[in-house]
């Protein structure tokens, strides 16, 4: 199998890992009474290890009223919508009873969704962002936890400390939804084994998409 693509490495696609980005905030109900100066708007940090937390600034009229958002780093590595905040330190007469509601970019990254173990420590798989590929088994992930080199299983991650540090998985559906487990996964095919899938047997290659799967012809892989 050739390897995989470096796009599908959110990492070396934007500078950081993958998952979205913030594209705008949508501004609703009133906030008034707010400063130029002295305003700041705040978005909670991104669920994907190695992300970048998005920063904006508030758009104010002349009146004082908060009009918009202005993105000044869309960030990267959100799998869910962060939260938004915006606060006024000369404490004034601020009117804050309007809601901002984040809207995240599309398919900015085609990163492959991966959960890994990367220590000893770790009793749960954690989101992995692909680093690196070795071969068509064994990749460079980073989690929440630290670095490692990571072998792909064919089952799920254990939940026990010291049990299976040093694998991942990478997860894939049929046409109907049936599951498989990633056991080698080049540019175009990947290696499967079956979970509660039918449709391919186990050690078939398989083409994907990160679309929707074809039925018996294609798996759909996740991809954030």
């Amino acid at each position: 199998m050739a390897k995989l693509n470096k796009k599908l490495f959110g990492n070396t696609n934007t500078g950081f890992t993958g998952g979205e980005g913030v594209a705008s905030v949508t501004v609703a109900g009133a906030f008034t009474g707010f400063a130029d100066a002295t305003t700041t708007v705040t978005f909670t940090a991104p669920q994907l290890p190695g992300g970048v937390t998005a920063t904006g600034t508030a758009i104010i009229s002349a009146s004082g009223a908060v009009t918009g958002i202005a993105i000044t780093n869309r960030g990267g590595g959100y799998t869910s919508v962060p939260t938004v905040t915006i606060a006024d330190s000369d404490v004034g007469a601020e009117v804050a009873t309007g809601t901002l509601t984040a809207v995240l970019t599309t398919q900015l990254n085609q990163s492959i969704t991966a959960y890994a173990k990367t220590t000893n420590a770790t009793t749960t798989a954690q989101v992995a962002d692909i680093i690196k590929q070795r071969s068509t088994k064994r990749f460079k992930v980073i989690t929440a936890n630290g670095t490692a080199i990571c072998e792909l299983k064919s089952s799920a991650l254990s939940g026990s400390a010291s049990t299976d540090t040093g694998k991942m998985t990478i997860t894939a559906v049929d046409s109907i939804g049936g599951t498989y487990f990633v056991t080698k996964i080049g540019a175009r095919k990947c290696t499967v084994t079956q979970g509660t899938g039918r449709q391919f047997a186990t050690d078939s290659s398989v083409p994907y998409t990160f679309g929707s799967a074809v039925l018996n012809t294609s798996v759909s892989i996740p991809n954030t």
